[in-house]
């Protein structure tokens, strides 16, 4: 048994060592021991640990190396004020996703049309001239990209939406690490418009700071790379002249990002001022539009992870025990995970492209 990897598993429980140590009927000294590998694990305590955390005993084993928050390869919003807990439970979750997806990736091979480039925000003019020049380099239309996540799965950036415990936290984004893709781990609670937005900022996170950068400049940054991404400067400012609140409904459903989104565009690229900056977000709070706004967007669907789970189903014939196993979980909740039926045929004749 790997204690790191026993750490790992109980904190993407969200327990403490001293609840699992209750649970299996050991004293907190004797699981902190165990979890730091001064204390033998015979066969016996193993499978009540396991059964405990509902983990297979074979994933206690892995060897593969964690990456916690506070490396350049984690980025977030707010982390600060979470709870260490959450954070723990979040960092295990990345962590574990990324493993799962090392695993499940080495027999297929995953066909991407461009790559993430690593640019000098200085040296290409900025964060702006940045998302331009990705646009260049990916073939990207004028006007609205339609399905965001789509364009990032075509650079081989591998989107998983999940559970991130806290609205803290948009996504966090991670780079090619031990023969995994690119990743993106995106807060399943946001609204489609904003999490378009987001994947925008996370992008820019993985162009432009692989090395490490202020939080603060780095948020900048991103937001300033993202707005450009998704709605050029020469393209939009015209039709931002004179925003108001039922312009910025229309032109949501073109752009697909917010209306709060528009409106913060407009103000930076001057075609509204200050106050009637302001004076649209008061009429937006008043509404109560903050959190939910109207003109609701259809939501972009990442598709590689489905795909992935697929070729292993349909092609290699694995069944979902199998498929499971490799992922290092129980099949009832590897199932519920990637929506899988167990009880249908494991060839559906489907082929992921």
């Amino acid at each position: 048994m790997n204690p790191q990897m026993l750490q790992l598993l109980r904190e993407s429980r969200g327990l403490s060592s001293a609840q699992l140590a209750k649970t299996i009927g050991v004293s907190p000294a004797t699981m902190s021991k165990i979890e730091h590998g001064l204390a033998p694990v015979a066969d016996d305590r193993l499978t009540r640990i396991a059964q405990a955390l509902d983990y297979p005993p074979d994933a206690f084993a892995w060897n593969d190396q964690v990456y916690g928050f506070g490396s350049a390869v984690f980025y977030h919003r707010k982390q600060q004020s979470l709870p260490q807990s959450t954070l723990r439970s979040i960092q295990a979750q990345v962590n574990l996703t990324r493993m799962r997806l090392t695993r499940l990736s080495q027999s297929v091979e995953i066909d991407t049309r461009f790559k993430v480039p690593v640019l000098d925000a200085t040296e290409v003019g900025g964060p702006a001239a940045a998302a331009r020049a990705v646009r260049a380099m990916w073939a990207l239309p004028m006007g609205p990209i339609r399905n965001i996540a789509a364009t990032l799965e075509r650079a081989g950036i591998v989107i998983i939406r999940a559970d991130l415990e806290s609205q803290k936290i948009s996504a966090i984004s991670i780079p090619p690490l031990d023969g995994a893709p690119h990743m993106m781990f995106v807060n399943a609670s946001q609204p489609a418009d904003r999490e378009r937005f987001t994947l925008a900022h996370e992008l820019a996170h993985l162009v432009l700071h692989g090395d490490a950068i202020a939080p603060e400049t780095a948020e900048k940054e991103a937001d300033e790379f993202a707005a450009e991404f998704l709605m050029p400067a020469s393209e939009i400012r015209a039709q931002l002249k004179g925003i108001s609140l039922q312009r910025a409904a229309q032109l949501k459903l073109i752009w697909r990002v917010s209306m709060g989104a528009l409106i913060r565009r407009a103000r930076d690229l001057g075609v509204i001022d200050e106050a009637r900056y302001r004076s649209l977000n008061v009429q937006i709070s008043q509404r109560g539009w903050r959190t939910v706004e109207p003109a609701p967007i259809e939501r972009d669907v990442p598709t590689v992870m489905r795909d992935l789970v697929k070729v292993h189903l349909d092609d290699h014939e694995y069944s979902v025990s199998e498929l499971a196993s490799v992922a290092g979980m129980h099949p009832h909740e590897f199932a519920a995970r990637y929506d899988i039926d167990v009880a249908t045929p494991k060839r559906t004749h489907l082929r992921a492209l």
